[in-house]
């Protein structure tokens, strides 16, 4: 019966604390909001924060990214749920039109990211030159 227990607790343990979060975070913290917002303030970030959304086929998304960084560095991408990396945002937003409905991985990697971030993204029926389709 402890064997049982102990393995319910390890399992446990591991779900809790490896749900893509590859990461340390001092002083502060990472969350998403609301269903189309995340938002970070830390001391700092090292490492990779990872959370999955779901978007929708034939839907234009604009996804526009604020950060004030005090020192080094963040970057984001999102992946498909093959892991194939599929965008890195590179400018302050984004016009993303998903060829299949399904859930994405975005990811926040932080080098000694000291400062803060805002991720937001809704459906957008306006196209621009930054639009994407995957």
């Amino acid at each position: 019966m402890f064997k049982y227990s102990f393995l319910i607790v390890l399992i446990a343990f591991l779900l809790i604390n490896f749900n893509g979060q590859e990461n340390q975070i001092v002083g502060g913290r990472i969350k998403k909001e609301r269903s189309e917002v995340f938002f970070g303030e830390y001391d700092s970030f090292t490492g990779r924060y990872s959370r999955s959304i779901k978007l929708k086929k034939g839907v234009t998304y604009v996804f526009r990214l604020s950060k004030h960084t005090k020192s080094g560095d963040l970057s984001l991408y999102v992946e498909d749920p093959r892991r194939t990396r599929f965008f890195e945002m590179t400018n302050n937003s984004l016009y993303l039109t998903p060829e299949r409905t399904r859930r994405y991985r975005i990811n926040f990697i932080g080098s000694e990211h000291k400062g803060s971030f805002q991720l937001h993204w809704k459906s957008s029926v306006q196209r621009d030159d930054n639009e994407t389709s995957v």
